[in-house]
């Protein structure tokens, strides 16, 4: 670390370099720039809007007040110079008088005459809007059309005449009409000699909105009407809005009650069929929120408005007076983006600018972090160095800047600390290991040492098949160091379920045997029986005065069978030989000779014990429980409800852990004939799946652990053991092919140590040469894999196995020639 420090005499702070990173100072003072000015831009096309609107509003002032000054006016003259009645004028006559109020006015769409007779005269001005010709059936060199209506009933016609500027008559044509003039309401109230005026609406033929105003002429019983079209309105919308504005809004003339008088766009609904008249139709709103906020000289403009179609606008809106329709008011939407177009424009820009100069500093700042970034680079490499465990091939980065050298110090101690710490919790963990074998060894004195003679068998084994030079396994290796330490760790842990087995099933040496070998239960009952043969002889003889030879003779041979009978319950207690159906059948016959017990079987029951006898006599399973004033005769072997342990819980496995094994309906079964007529060995089919459960409780302790990436087949390999190569083992129902070669080491060592072993409790300890013959058995049965098995044999690790853990007694000749060809 001297050395090093002299390498390099000046080092210095990394913060001088941060002066030169001004890229990041750039990028935040343009983007608060670019903010600022985004946001100044946004007001300032708000207010432009506001002061367009105002301008706006004022012109559609003037032109409301001028279109209703002119409507008055011609409807007023009209009805002073008009001081005949023209009823019988011809239509020509009254045709030419009236054209000349609408030829230079294309607003004012017609002119009529109705009186009380129920005549009707109206002149239409072809020219006032672009439609009216095709509804009135026109051709394009007609200019007027003149509407007369007369008669009465059936006879009631009504006659179209079209004629040309010069009023020449170009066609006519004539139908039956039902059109009275005294039933619409604008002749009742103009017959008062008042102007009367409609409010804006849509004329059916045109769709346009319009207004009409009508007076009586003075002096007679007629009427003058004047139909004006507010699309000269419209007009007046889009021509001023295009200048003073941008022409992308859409302006909206309306009057109180929220109906549209006027547009710049022809409005539609949604699926553009039906025009909206309403503006509560177009907003979405009530117009009454949009005029609180004309009348309301403080409300903030613009109103958002979101769309259903989450499309956002704004929406101006200001009053423009009271001259005409009591009051009406000017709607300005503009779409969000529109409004603020240029605002997001100017900033674009400005982003652009500043991405340009970003652009153009970029090999600056590569040069001034060059001294940063290519020791970091270095120090990246040594990290995945570290990363994939690679300790000593860290090495130290040299750098000018003082930080980084510092931290390249650390690297390499932390590396070299890194490396001591996985070595000593590598030793902790094999200790910690071998600890939990030795700890399940020592939980049984019978089964003492297992723990530990299958791991040394299997690394035995796994050794020798990777020096293999010939023969099947000649390529076998493991990859590396981890792949040795994963199989070597599962070896040790292949049996760490035991530790939760009960110890009387581990030590269970005879069928009887639980907590403690109940055939001294068995021995005293015939010991009972016994007493009472002794009993009925002196009963016979001095009670009933029975020939006492004859006596002595029954009780003699009563005490021989009870000597044989209760010998051989001892033996089958044994299970060392394989029992008959006839011997199952002997056992049973022995068990039910009565014998009378005289004492309560309910006292000294532990808690556990006199709660499980409750539940089963709820359930009805016990009887005779309480002693009978005579005693209660029972069988000399039973088996009893009390002797069914059910299981306290439900077994289950996940489906991802893959276990096949049938689970025994319940936990025991120490029924004294149940257990006394296994067939073979001394486990029922619920000892035998406890001990088989072990597996089991293997598998759930190794999957819980959180093994590294180079230990996740440990689980794996702790619990193939008692697999078969036919697939008929357990906990999985494994086959061959999916059985590894450390799986099948695992396989040989734990039953050739099962076999040679002198410590279990339900069998002799079996000869090398007699563990041989029933290993090769297996292998012809499907059970082990008989490669392995041959490579076991010819690579000698049988007997290295033999003479380092067995006694001389155990080690006999072996001819192995027999077992390595079919």
């Amino acid at each position: 670390m001297v050395s090093q420090n002299q390498r390099i005499s000046k080092r210095f702070s990394i913060k001088i370099l941060v002066a030169n990173m001004f890229l990041m100072a750039i990028v935040i003072t343009a983007g608060i720039a670019i903010s600022l000015h985004y946001n100044a831009s946004k007001k300032m096309a708000v207010n432009h809007m506001l002061s367009s609107m105002s301008l706006l509003s004022d012109h559609m002032k003037d032109s409301v007040y001028t279109l209703e000054n002119d409507a008055r006016q011609t409807v007023e003259l009209l009805a002073e110079l008009i001081n005949s009645d023209l009823s019988g004028a011809s239509i020509e006559r009254k045709s030419s008088l009236l054209a000349q109020f609408l030829i230079k006015r294309p607003e004012l769409y017609s002119l009529y005459l109705g009186d009380k007779q129920e005549d009707f005269f109206q002149i239409i001005n072809l020219d006032s809007a672009k439609d009216t010709r095709q509804q009135m059936n026109a051709r394009e060199d007609d200019r007027w059309a003149v509407i007369d209506i007369s008669g009465q009933g059936e006879k009631r016609l009504r006659h179209s005449y079209y004629y040309s500027a010069t009023f020449r008559l170009n066609h006519q044509h004539a139908e039956s009409s039902n059109f009275f003039p005294t039933e619409r309401p604008w002749f009742a109230a103009s017959m008062k000699n008042n102007l009367y005026k409609t409010v804006p609406y849509f004329f059916q033929h045109l769709q346009i909105p319009g207004q009409t105003y009508a007076q009586r002429i003075r002096n007679t019983e007629q009427v003058i009407g004047l139909d004006i079209l507010l699309s000269s309105l419209s007009d007046q919308l889009s021509l001023s809005s295009s200048k003073r504005i941008n022409g992308q809004e859409q302006t909206i003339l309306m009057n109180q009650e929220g109906k549209i008088i006027a547009s710049n766009m022809i409005l539609y609904d949604s699926d553009r069929s039906t025009l909206l008249p309403s503006v509560e139709g177009y907003f979405g709103i009530p117009p009454k929120k949009l005029i609180d906020i004309a009348n309301n000289p403080n409300a903030q403009q613009p109103v958002l408005i979101e769309q259903e179609n989450a499309h956002r606008d704004y929406v101006f809106i200001a009053a423009i007076g009271n001259d005409i329709l009591n009051q009406q008011y000017l709607a300005m939407i503009l779409p969000e983006d529109a409004l603020f177009q240029q605002a997001t424009k100017e900033a674009l820009h400005s982003a652009l600018l500043s991405a340009l100069v970003m652009t153009i500093l970029l090999p600056i700042i590569w040069l001034f972090s060059a001294p940063i970034v290519r020791p970091i680079r270095q120090l990246q490499r040594e990290t995945e160095k570290i990363k994939q465990r690679q300790f000593d091939d860290v090495s130290f980065t040299d750098s000018h800047i003082k930080e980084i050298w510092q931290l390249s110090n650390a690297f390499v101690t932390m590396s070299q600390d890194i490396k001591q710490h996985e070595v000593i919790q590598k030793e902790f963990m094999e200790a910690l290991i071998r600890l939990i074998a030795t700890a399940i060894d020592d939980k049984s004195a019978h089964t003492g040492g297992h723990c530990y003679r299958v791991p040394e068998l299997g690394l035995m084994l796994s050794d020798a098949l990777e020096k293999a030079q010939t023969g099947p396994y000649k390529d076998f290796q493991f990859a590396n160091d981890n792949e040795r330490l994963e199989f070597r760790i599962a070896a040790w842990l292949h049996d760490c379920g035991k530790i939760t087995m009960p110890e009387h099933i581990i030590d269970k040496g005879s069928k009887l045997e639980c907590l403690y070998n109940r055939i001294h239960e068995i021995r005293t009952r015939f010991e009972v029986l016994w007493r009472d043969a002794e009993i009925d002889y002196l009963h016979a003889i001095h009670t009933q005065q029975q020939d006492p030879a004859t006596a002595l003779a029954t009780w003699q041979k009563r005490q021989t069978t009870l000597q044989e009978q209760f010998a051989f319950i001892a033996k089958a207690n044994l299970g060392s030989e394989f029992m008959s159906e006839e011997d199952q059948q002997k056992v049973r016959d022995i068990g039910a000779q009565k014998w009378t017990r005289h004492f309560n079987n309910r006292l000294g029951l532990s808690p556990a014990e006199e709660t499980m006898r409750i539940q089963q006599a709820q359930a009805g399973h016990l009887t005779n429980e309480e002693t009978a004033p005579q005693g209660v005769t029972e069988s000399l072997l039973s088996d009893k409800a009390e002797h069914i342990i059910p299981r306290f819980k439900e077994m289950t496995f996940n489906p991802s852990l893959g276990i096949k094994m049938d689970i025994p309906k319940h936990q025991y079964n120490q029924g004294e004939i149940y257990n006394l007529t296994i067939q073979k060995g001394t486990l029922t089919k619920e000892d035998r799946f406890k001990i088989n459960e072990h597996i089991i409780s293997t598998i759930t302790m190794l999957e819980s652990l959180p093994f590294p990436p180079e230990l996740k087949r440990v689980p794996h390999y702790a619990s193939t053991h008692h697999e078969r190569m036919d697939g008929q083992g357990y906990p999985r129902k494994l086959n061959a092919e999916q059985l590894s070669i450390p799986d099948r080491v695992l396989m040989i060592a734990d039953v050739f140590e099962a076999l040679t072993a002198s410590d279990r409790p339900y069998k002799t300890a079996k000869p090398v040469s007699v563990a041989i013959d029933i290993m090769y058995g297996m292998c012809q049965e499907g059970h082990l894999d008989l490669p392995l098995f041959r490579f076991f044999l010819e690579s000698g690790i049988y007997l290295q196995y033999a003479e380092k853990f067995l006694p001389k007694s155990q080690i006999d000749e072996v001819n192995i020639k027999r077992y390595l060809t079919d």
